[in-house]
């Protein structure tokens, strides 16, 4: 048996309707991602065979690790990459490479799912068998501890059905009539028990049509409008479609508590409210959370007036969400939404940004530790807001250091001859700028004021 991420793009003849981009469009999906970049590309064997390391739970969210980072799954993914390849023939192996990496990485986030419900521990092959293509994998990430009973009564219906399948397939010769009846009934409860784990983990593709609506119906009314009862969304409901006479409070209700989960939608004391998987992940550790961001999503800089920023930029209405939540979490910096990419956009842009020196403090230093890319620019910022009140021609000279050492590990990967031309220095210089201790620079500057002082 081997993982489902061994198929990822194996449909990739499809049409496609995406626009044609050059060899950036195809790196820069995956090369600013700090994950996908500390992972090892490991030769195309049977997957199941060499063990990977595990994906960081604060990565992953109800829609999956590539839909909340790229807004698109895995298999997306591999079939725009193979049309690529067929396009730009001259960077055949970074693709395949690209493509192997998303492989990886898909492998890494089942394992992370599964892993994170306990019970999946003594069933993985039952799991596996029963399936786990992206929309079961997504409900197993919102429902596998709630719905743990009938799932486990599922894989244990598949395994004893299946241990009788194996056994009477080592029977040499025909079957007896009692051995043909377990070998159909075995079939069956096999058939009986993936049904099963289907309908437990989408109980809401049993509703109505009319039942849907409503459900998507009470969503859009508690996103719009906030946590409310059963009666004020169902006013809300009739207010905006009169159509829906068949519905009442005592339906609405029963219907949200049934399935309001499969819509977002969970009870808090006596009022519904929206959930989110991404709410008690950025609780468990909102820094660690922070800092995935800032590597990915982020950036950290000094701008040619010596002036230090930092910020997250997202996209969308997922972007969106994620930065509103940053900033009520966090308490600081400055939450910019719905900003337009360009005159004819139709994709909002929103950003998290941090100027003052207070929240640049406050969100570097909480953040330093979880950062895996961007800690040579938090050092050198943390450094400039120590040098601020400081005017002696050794601090000016420094914070141009500063200045500069930002910008090489920004851009040194796209830039960095150009960069050294421009500073007239070579590599090795520019790498003592970070060596250099500034508790030592304090202390020289202090004694050179004392001494104008005296």
């Amino acid at each position: 048996m081997s993982w489902a991420s061994d198929l990822l793009g194996d449909d990739f003849d499809g049409v496609h309707t995406f626009e044609d981009a050059d060899r950036d469009w195809v790196m820069k999906q995956l090369v600013n991602n700090p994950v996908i970049q500390n992972y090892k590309v490991e030769k195309r064997e049977p997957v199941m065979e060499t063990p990977t390391p595990k994906l960081d739970p604060v990565l992953l969210d109800t829609d999956g690790w590539f839909n909340s980072r790229f807004d698109k799954d895995a298999n997306q993914m591999v079939k725009d990459l193979r049309y690529k390849r067929r396009v730009h023939k001259q960077y055949r192996e970074e693709i395949d490479s690209a493509i192997d990496l998303i492989r990886g990485m898909k492998k890494m986030e089942i394992e992370s799912v599964l892993s994170s419900l306990p019970w999946t521990g003594d069933h993985l092959d039952a799991v596996k068998n029963l399936g786990l293509n992206e929309r079961n994998l997504k409900s197993l990430r919102k429902h596998g501890i709630a719905r743990e009973v009938s799932l486990k009564q599922a894989c244990l219906q598949w395994e004893n059905a299946n241990d009788i399948i194996t056994k009477l397939s080592q029977v040499p010769g025909e079957f007896s009539d009692e051995q043909a009846s377990l070998w159909v009934q075995a079939l069956t409860s096999r058939d009986e028990s993936k049904k099963m784990w289907r309908n437990t983990l989408h109980q809401s593709d049993n509703l109505t049509k009319k039942e849907v609506v409503w459900l998507q119906a009470a969503s859009h009314v508690i996103g719009e409008f906030g946590a409310m009862d059963s009666r004020t969304i169902l006013h809300h409901i009739h207010e905006h479609d009169g159509r829906n006479t068949g519905l009442s409070t005592q339906r609405l209700g029963a219907l949200l508590k049934m399935h309001g989960d499969d819509f977002d939608i969970v009870k808090n004391t006596s009022r519904w409210e929206k959930s989110t998987v991404d709410r008690h992940l950025i609780l468990k550790d909102p820094w660690a959370y922070t800092a995935g961001f800032l590597d990915a999503d982020g950036y950290i800089t000094i701008t040619k007036r010596g002036e230090p920023r930092a910020g997250i930029i997202a996209t969308g209405d997922r972007g969106r969400l994620h930065c509103e939540q940053l900033h009520k979490i966090l308490d600081c910096g400055v939450l910019q939404v719905d900003l337009k990419l360009h005159k004819n956009s139709r994709r909002s842009q929103h950003r998290l940004q941090f100027y003052s020196k207070d929240d640049l403090q406050k969100l570097l230093q909480k953040t330093r530790p979880h950062l895996r890319l961007k800690t040579k620019q938090a050092d050198c910022v943390l450094e400039l807001l120590d040098l601020r009140g400081r005017t002696s021609d050794l601090v000016k000279q420094r914070r141009d250091d500063l200045y500069r050492l930002v910008k090489w590990e920004n851009w040194r990967d796209v830039k960095a001859e150009e960069l050294l031309d421009d500073w007239n220095v070579d590599e090795r210089e520019v790498t003592s700028w970070g060596r250099e201790d500034p508790e030592m620079l304090r202390l020289v500057d202090d004694a050179g004021r004392l001494l104008g002082d005296i």
